[in-house]
């Protein structure tokens, strides 16, 4: 009996160190490794899809357009293009389900359809437009708030002199889908990517067509704000709203476009506007205090946040050195540490 008080009391201070060791870690310890892992930020990289080209014979359109067409959101009636729209949003949703990822809802930005009209009556295939706008330009000029990521895909045809049936139109658009999805090696499957991305809650589709090409646009949105305030006066940008689930502010990034210049056909069937597109050049990053990242970064003069409500304010004046198309990309963080993009807007200073 006293052999075995003797080992008791032996095992005590031991006992005593090991409950002090484990209160010290998880006090101490611990939030200190994961402050000094949360204080140095990475910088996502933004990707953004190609082009899918579907022609009815082997060779690509290569007439010369020497009048107007007539597309399906002016005269040509003989299709319901909301009906076809929904009819595509069955396409994406169904390719979601299938791979296991959440559906998403059909968005009210009008880009995606002024594009796709734009693109039908030039018989062309761009995420460039005819006044040298990218995707998150057009995204911003209509009112855009949110994130957004573009596929384009077209069906050419060549001498077609019937109009197309409701039913013909269903099934290009579901031959275009497929290939986006099935058939996007070329493109290193940035479509597909787009079509499953997880942090896509809702899109907005363009859909317009005449004789000679059915063009389809499909413009990814992430929707996770509700915002009571996207204000930029100069240089100084006001972000306020509340997040639509369990997010927190990560970083604001900059980036730099030249300001758009008008683009012909033929400019846009030549590279780089036959091809994908990016952000443009990334200038810098707007950080909370006591962080930092891998870029040219500033510090916001307002970082808040307290339950789901947040606002930051920050003047990007010291990124700004030539005329140009400046684009705030938000970046937010979910509770498992993964990364989001939540806005994508243009600030054009001439």
């Amino acid at each position: 009996m006293q052999e075995h008080r003797t080992k008791l009391y032996k095992l005590i201070p031991l006992m005593v160190f090991g409950l002090i060791f484990i209160a010290t870690y998880f006090m101490y310890i611990s939030p200190q490794i994961q402050n000094l892992r949360q204080s140095n930020l990475v910088v996502t990289e933004t990707t953004t899809s190609t082009i899918t080209v579907v022609t009815t014979k082997s060779s690509y359109l290569t007439s010369t357009v020497t009048g107007a067409f007539e597309t399906s959101a002016s005269n040509n009636r003989s299709a319901n293009i909301s009906y076809l729209i929904n009819y595509a949003l069955e396409l994406i949703n169904s390719d979601r389900v299938n791979n296991g990822i959440e559906p998403v809802e059909l968005g009210n930005n009008p880009a995606a359809q002024s594009h796709a009209e734009s693109l039908a009556r030039i018989l062309c295939l761009s995420h460039w437009d005819t006044n040298g706008m990218k995707p998150y330009m057009r995204y911003t000029l209509f009112g855009g708030k949110n994130f957004v990521q573009e596929n384009v895909a077209a069906v050419f045809m060549f001498g077609r002199a019937n109009p197309l049936s409701d039913e013909e139109i269903k099934s290009y658009l579901s031959k275009l889908e497929h290939e986006m999805m099935y058939n996007d090696a070329t493109s290193d499957w940035g479509h597909k990517r787009n079509i499953l991305d997880p942090s896509h809650t809702h899109v907005n589709i363009g859909i317009a067509y005449n004789s000679q090409i059915i063009v389809l646009v499909q413009d990814f949105e992430n929707i996770l704000i509700e915002w009571d305030e996207y204000t930029v006066k100069n240089t100084t940008v006001t972000l306020r709203g509340r997040f639509l689930r369990n997010l927190r502010p990560y970083m604001v990034l900059v980036y730099f476009d030249p300001l758009p210049t008008p683009l012909s056909r033929e400019d846009l069937q030549r590279a780089p506007y036959n091809g994908s597109y990016n952000f443009g050049k990334l200038l810098g990053a707007i950080l909370d205090r006591g962080y930092q990242t891998g870029v040219p970064y500033i510090y916001a003069t307002k970082w808040f946040q307290k339950g789901l409500d947040f606002e930051i304010v920050f003047d990007f004046k010291k990124f700004v050195q030539t005329p140009g198309v400046y684009t705030i990309v938000l970046e937010v963080e979910d509770w498992r540490g993964k990364q989001y993009f939540a806005s994508s807007y243009s600030i054009f200073l001439e």
